[in-house]
């Protein structure tokens, strides 16, 4: 099968959390990319950030989809466009939501990174990206919902994932939806962010058929990629809810080039 447009999560998907593309996926990018096929990122970091590892990996992207389905950039049009962002009260709501956990919340407004003081993911994510952002300890929660924000996310403890999606399920919301996308980090986002619709959306706009387009993913944020993409891959380590909706089950992990290893069986 020779797809017209291969779109990829990042973490635990194309990469492992926090590495770096392997030569034998960055080989297969470019063997898909010499034969026709468009490549693009689909990912809960910003457009920004997914340019900085185009930069870094050395590959180029026609699609971005950054904050996990708020924000959209076509190559083809060179612009980047944002859509859907959280309202302060709803960032205040999630927040309270989230008290009964041991969690360390996190969101970015206006370039700058706001996180309480123990966030151990700060240092991770700066060294990941090779860039020091503006980040600011807060010194009350209270400043978190001072403004509109994209998303607000939190990391948790692997333990507390259930209880957390048992929660979050107990308390809908019209306004934000909340949903895994790493063992050990939740998010909330507006309810109409999708990297779904996104990816329709792109399609659309550039005469891509998406039963000609494959999409790869590991999360529950990734759920809508899959089910929108002509064919939905979940890599072998994700979530059970992802791969009840993929179509495809790489056979082997994220660990293991599971990615890679699927293009070059399947896509090449």
């Amino acid at each position: 099968m020779k797809p017209k447009l291969v779109v990829c999560d990042i973490d635990n998907t194309l990469v492992p959390k926090h590495k770096h593309l392997t030569s034998r996926a960055k080989q297969a990018i470019d063997r898909l990319v010499e034969q026709g096929t468009l490549f693009g990122l689909a990912s809960g970091r910003s457009v920004e950030q997914l340019h900085l590892l185009e930069d870094q990996w050395q590959i180029h992207c026609e699609l971005l989809i950054g904050l996990n389905g708020s924000e959209l950039y076509d190559d083809f049009s060179k612009k980047t466009e944002q859509f859907y962002i959280m309202e302060p009260e709803w960032i205040k709501e999630c927040i309270e939501l989230m008290a009964p956990f041991d969690t360390s919340p996190r969101l970015s407004r206006e370039g700058i990174s706001y996180a309480r003081p123990n966030d151990p993911s700060i240092a991770s994510s700066q060294a990941y990206l090779k860039q020091r952002h503006t980040v600011h300890l807060v010194k009350d929660d209270s400043e978190f919902w001072a403004g509109p924000a994209f998303k607000v996310g939190f990391h948790v403890k692997a333990e507390d994932m259930p209880a957390i999606e048992k929660r979050v399920a107990e308390h809908p919301s019209k306004n934000y939806i909340g949903f895994k996308t790493e063992n050990t980090m939740f998010e909330f986002c507006h309810a109409k962010a999708s990297k779904g619709e996104l990816l329709k959306l792109f399609c659309q706009r550039n005469a891509i058929d998406l039963q000609e387009v494959v999409a790869f993913g590991d999360m529950t944020n990734d759920i809508s990629l899959l089910e929108a993409a002509g064919t939905g891959v979940c890599m072998l380590n994700g979530s059970e809810d992802t791969k009840q909706a993929a179509d495809v089950i790489t056979e082997k992990s994220v660990e293991d080039e599971g990615w890679a290893e699927y293009v070059e069986q399947h896509l090449l």
